[in-house]
């Protein structure tokens, strides 16, 4: 198999028999690996070769050949010439790749792309606020929440990780019932309203003329690091990158409401609303710094950093934990709040608030660890406030203690408000609870440096529901 596709890829001329060759008795494997080979080559014949030879691939070969033409101005204008002419269907082309062609860096290529996605129904709407007020009367209704774990199984986890299983690329959707079904309708249907930095599509052109889109991962002197959106990783060297262009569009494209029914959006909506007993608070918006890295003096210093082996989901005392994973060193996944010590820690924020629109027996914090904690500083100041803050406008708030709830996290110091949860390294992260006075629903909770030296961390918040 290596040496087909090594003199496969060597050249293309006098080879398209060989393309012709696949059948239906072609193996998977064989038949996309011969046509990913093509991604490599720069002859103008390609495009055309495959678009000929579409009738003739299994589905799997067919979406191989559709990702290769979408690779270079001159196979994605055989492309084009393929929907035109009825070859290719545009049900073919997933969203995303919809998307990247009517957003395309060739202006005669995006153009012509959209003649053709809105002469076959294939554009979403522009107008997103619209698509919303005609989905908003439909979630007062009922969904079935294990048909939509199915959906999201189906449609999300491509790109998104939900109680631990999909794919880490977009935002992991664990936490979202905390938000009610009218926000996450705003987030489906409208990605890119409000899209965060992290998720930003950029598009990326290599000087010998090929495409991606896709996430900027990291980037160094020399490379970049492309995720796009099935999860695969590209990695270009600076050297051979012609554009980069940050797009104002999310990795999620528009139109997701053409994939779905309308009972499968009830459906999808119900499993991410779905509340049972443990709820675990999203902290990836309000995620201050990166674990994996130094956080008080120096982000190179090894000492100051809490990494877990893994960043799957984790149990203290039977209650769950949902980690942030941090994806090397590339995203912020614990608060770290603000401490007058260090270089870090005061640039730091001196408070948080995470939405949580539920009634709380407890609240579950992986935490009780700080810079600069106990037993080197005076016991007894107030480390962190847990301001609750009630639907009906009344608050109510738990101070948190050095010496009683927190501890330094340099190693392991017990004290008695919290317990010692693991060790990672030679660090510690402890478990504390806190208990709400009122049963009633509490809209957001508020968490606040309170005013001693210390720089204290949290990594994860669950609700455990009435």
């Amino acid at each position: 198999m290596k040496d087909f596709t090594r003199s496969w890829s060597a050249g293309f001329g006098g080879r398209a028999g060989m393309l012709e060759s696949i059948s239906p008795r072609s193996s998977p494997q064989l038949s996309v690996g011969v046509i990913d080979a093509l991604a490599a080559s720069q002859a103008p014949t390609v495009g055309a070769a495959l678009v000929k030879n579409m009738r003739g691939l299994a589905p799997s070969a067919r979406t191989a050949a559709v990702r290769v033409l979408l690779s270079r101005p001159e196979s994605t204008r055989a492309l084009l010439d393929g929907l035109d002419k009825g070859l290719i269907q545009l049900s073919e082309l997933s969203l995303d790749q919809k998307q990247s062609l009517a957003q395309h860096p060739s202006k005669f290529i995006a153009f012509r792309a959209r003649r053709l996605l809105e002469r076959g129904g294939g554009l979403p709407s522009a107008d997103r606020q619209k698509v919303i007020e005609q989905f908003t009367p439909v979630i007062a209704k009922s969904g079935d929440a294990k048909l939509g774990k199915l959906i999201f199984k189906k449609h999300c986890a491509v790109c998104h990780t939900h109680s631990g299983e999909g794919q880490k690329v977009g935002p992991d959707l664990t936490g979202m019932a905390v938000h009610p079904k009218h926000e996450l309708l705003v987030q489906i249907m409208d990605p890119s309203r409000s899209v965060e930095g992290n998720y930003r599509l950029y598009q990326v052109v290599t000087e010998d003329g090929k495409l991606m889109n896709g996430l900027l991962a990291s980037e160094s002197k020399t490379a970049l690091e492309i995720y796009d959106a099935e999860g695969k990783k590209h990695i270009v060297q600076r050297d051979n990158v012609s554009q980069l262009i940050a797009t104002p569009k999310s990795l999620m494209p528009d139109g997701f409401e053409k994939l779905l029914k309308e009972n499968e959006l009830l459906d999808l909506l119900e499993f991410l609303t779905e509340r049972g007993k443990y709820l675990p608070l999203p902290l990836g918006k309000v995620a201050s710094a990166v674990s994996t890295r130094g956080m008080f003096y120096s982000e190179d210093a090894p000492v100051e950093r809490l990494i877990f082996k893994d960043w799957s989901p984790k149990t203290v005392d039977g209650i769950p934990f949902h980690l942030v994973d941090p994806e090397g060193e590339r995203v912020p996944n614990v608060i770290l709040f603000y401490g007058p010590q260090g270089k870090i820690p005061p640039k730091m924020p001196k408070s948080v608030t995470l939405p949580c629109n539920a009634p709380a027996k407890a609240l579950h914090f992986l935490s009780g660890v700080s810079g600069w904690g106990y037993p080197y500083s005076d016991k007894g100041t107030v480390t962190l406030i847990v301001r609750l803050h009630y639907a009906d406008g009344k608050t109510e708030d738990h101070a948190l203690k050095n010496g009683e709830h927190f501890a330094d996290y340099i190693r392991r110091v017990d004290v008695p408000g919290s317990k010692f949860a693991f060790a990672l390294r030679g660090q510690q992260i402890r478990y504390l609870s806190v208990i709400p006075e009122r049963p009633d629903v509490i809209e957001r909770i508020e968490l606040v440096k309170g005013p001693d030296a210390t720089a204290p961390v949290v990594m994860a918040v669950t609700v455990e529901t009435r």
